[in-house]
């Protein structure tokens, strides 16, 4: 077992694909109590710089296990296999973070690492059924449903490696309430904004971006901001929608102020874990809605502004919903996510599951 303590720090390598959101909130939450070395796999299409890219990890492990006590990898994926590898070679301890992808399969939109199956699936099973722990962000990770997508939808690790979930924890993702205050000058507008990553078609989908370009012709009064299509070709083809803002990639702080003059927040994913946007909105104060996959509903805890199926005109309804209750529903989210999704709570969730290692 680990036990903290003053002179000495667990030393822990976190192992990713990229230093996004997710990973680099855990870096910077778990530096200052352990010794945290953050190592990129940089994926790669092609099959040499796939192997160069994780000989070089396994060469780097075995020169420098002496270092390190516990590895956490971020998603499952081919970089999570090699973890595992080298944790059970050199006797370290594994954590496995499962965020969304790496444990669904949504036909509909071929999303998911287990909609393929093939020798990637079969690596992160390995891969999980060697770990020690599998954290997930929200409950449905382990046991879930998806009646939003069309298809034989699979949600939950227990679909895909039967018996998984007796080394599962959820962990959700935590957030820094100060980070996401609003100043009191600024003022909700009559707009709705959506945040995601949307590169091609099957990401547009995913992401709700085809629901909000509907929403944007049904609702011509109304103003819609998307941030995060980086597609030049959605970008030319929607951007002549009067009401419809297209934006690609925005800074933290840009972000930030989005949010707090937003009045509506909208997340119709197809599929999703528990959305980092969704909950920095909500702490800006936006009144959130949103489709009725994995961790949002529970998010939103308002029946009224969850969109059961994919339906145009049941979203627009939803919609103006939103715009004529009072701004008082954005107050109570800050306070929801404040309580319940704190930084500190997923700091003190991660040392109980470190420490039972």
């Amino acid at each position: 077992m680990f036990y903290f303590c003053a002179m000495k720090k667990p030393n822990i390598l976190l192992l990713h694909q990229g230093y996004s959101s997710f990973v680099k909130a855990d870096d910077e939450l778990l530096k200052p109590y352990y010794s945290v070395f953050s190592y990129y796999i940089k994926p790669s299409r092609k099959l040499s710089g796939f192997l160069y890219q994780h000989i070089k990890f396994l060469l780097f492990f075995a020169f420098n296990f002496y270092r390190f006590q516990l590895i956490v990898t971020w998603f499952g994926d081919y970089h999570t296999f090699s973890a595992a590898l080298v944790s059970k070679i050199f006797k370290r301890k594994h954590i496995v973070i499962v965020g969304g992808n790496d444990a669904v399969s949504i036909p509909e939109i071929s999303f998911g690492l287990y909609h393929h199956p093939g020798i990637r699936s079969k690596m992160v099973t390995l891969a999980y059924k060697m770990a020690d722990k599998i954290a997930v962000v929200d409950e449905s990770l382990i046991h879930g449903e998806n009646y939003y997508a069309k298809g034989n939808n699979k949600v939950g690790l227990e679909n895909f490696v039967k018996g998984i979930s007796r080394k599962c924890v959820v962990i959700p993702t935590g957030y820094d309430a100060e980070q996401w205050k609003c100043d009191a000058a600024q003022k909700k507008k009559n707009q709705v904004l959506s945040v995601g990553i949307v590169d091609s078609e099957m990401r547009a989908k995913l992401k709700g971006f085809d629901l909000i370009t509907q929403l944007a012709e049904l609702l011509p009064k109304i103003n819609f901001i998307f941030i995060g299509v980086t597609n030049n070709k959605y970008i030319s083809h929607f951007s002549k929608k009067p009401n419809l803002t297209i934006i690609e990639n925005v800074s933290q702080e840009k972000l930030k102020e989005y949010y707090c003059t937003s009045k509506v927040y909208a997340q119709f994913s197809m599929t999703e874990g528990l959305p980092n946007t969704l909950c920095e909105a909500m702490l800006s104060g936006c009144i959130a809605v949103g489709s009725n996959v994995n961790g949002i509903p529970k998010l939103i805890r308002n029946d009224n502004f969850i969109l059961k199926e994919k339906d145009i005109e049941k979203a627009k309804n939803i919609i103006l919903n939103a715009f004529r209750t009072d701004l008082s529903v954005g107050t109570e989210n800050r306070d929801f996510i404040l309580n319940m999704l704190s930084s500190q709570k997923r700091l003190s969730a991660f040392q109980q599951l470190i420490n039972s290692l």
